[in-house]
C-alpha cells in the first residue's frame, strides 16, 4: 500500500507524503538463562531515518535505541498535535485560556426572577446592563457591569453588577444551580443560563446599586426588588447607568482574580 492510500478523504489534490522517521517497537528476549539482561516482557523502541536505496526506493535505515524520556517526548508531541485546532473567537469573547473564559453580554430587556424570603416568587421583564462574565474550570462564575458598548480593553471601567446573589468582588453565589462542566466557548450559553434563568434571593453586596434616596447607599433585599419593579412598571428599556457603582478593579485584574 502506498502512503497516500491511507488518505481516503481529501479536498483537491492528494497530500504528498514524505517519510522522514520511523519508530520501531521491539520485544526484548532474555539473553540466556544465566545472563537475563532483558526480561521477555520488556519492550524497547528505536528511531530510524528513511534512506534511499540503489533502486530509488525509500527504506528504513539503521536506528538508535530510544530512552523512556525520548518515547514520552514523541508521544506528548503527537498528542499536542492532535489537540491543535484553529477556531475563530466570537467578538464578545474578551479573553480565553485553558482555565477560564471571559466574555461580554449585551444590555437588553430580559426576564429577572426573584425568590425572596417572605415574598411571593416574581418574574418581571427589566433592562439588564451590559455585563462582563468570567467562568473558570473550577465551576466559578463572576460578573461585573459595563457602561460602554465598544470592545473591552485594559482601560475600560468596570462597575459593580447591580444584581442580587453577587458579592462585592464579583463572585456569583450559584447556590444549588447546576453548573457547566467546562468553560469553553461552547458553554457560553450554559453559563449565561446560570445567571439569567436562576432566581435571585438575597443581596450579598450592599453597594450593588447607587440609590439616591438612601444616604448610606446600602441596598437591602426590599430596596433592590423595589428598584427593579419600578423599572418594569415604567417599561424602561435601558438600564440607568447612573445607578452603577464603580468597581475599583481593572479589567485585567478582574479576569485574573477569577480565572
Amino acid at each position: 500500500m502506498k502512503p497516500n492510500d491511507f488518505f481516503e478523504f481529501y479536498q483537491g489534490e492528494k497530500p504528498s507524503i514524505v517519510q522522514k522517521h520511523a519508530i520501531l517497537i521491539h520485544q526484548a528476549k532474555a539473553l540466556s538463562e544465566t545472563n537475563a539482561q532483558y526480561r521477555a516482557s520488556d519492550f524497547l523502541a528505536s528511531m530510524h531515518d528513511f534512506v534511499t536505496n540503489e533502486q530509488g526506493e525509500s527504506v528504513i535505515g539503521a536506528g538508535r535505541l530510544m530512552s523512556k524520556e525520548d518515547v514520552e517526548s514523541v508521544l506528548r508531541s503527537m498528542l499536542e498535535m492532535g489537540k491543535r485546532k484553529i477556531s475563530l473567537l466570537p467578538p464578545n469573547v474578551v479573553s480565553i485560556s485553558e482555565s477560564h473564559l471571559a466574555w461580554t453580554v449585551p444590555a437588553q430587556v430580559r426576564s429577572m426572577l426573584f425568590n425572596i424570603t417572605g415574598m411571593p416568587m416574581k418574574k418581571i421583564d427589566v433592562p439588564w446592563p451590559r455585563l462582563l462574565m468570567v467562568a473558570n474550570r473550577n465551576g466559578k462564575l463572576a460578573v461585573a457591569a459595563l457602561k460602554t458598548n465598544g470592545r473591552v480593553s485594559a482601560k475600560t471601567k468596570l462597575y459593580q453588577a447591580p444584581l442580587m446573589n453577587v458579592y462585592a468582588n464579583g463572585n456569583v453565589c450559584t447556590g444549588s444551580t447546576t453548573l457547566p462542566d467546562e468553560c469553553g466557548i461552547e458553554q457560553i450559553k450554559a453559563w449565561e443560563s446560570v445567571m439569567f434563568d436562576s432566581a435571585f434571593s438575597h443581596v450579598n453586596n450592599p453597594s450593588t446599586l447607587y440609590l439616591a434616596w438612601d444616604k448610606n447607599n446600602a441596598v437591602d433585599n426590599k430596596a433592590h426588588y423595589r428598584f427593579w419593579l419600578s423599572l418594569s412598571k415604567k417599561k424602561v428599556d435601558k438600564f440607568p447607568n447612573e445607578r452603577l457603582n464603580l468597581l475599583r478593579c481593572s479589567v485585567e485584574g478582574f479576569i485574573e482574580n477569577h480565572a
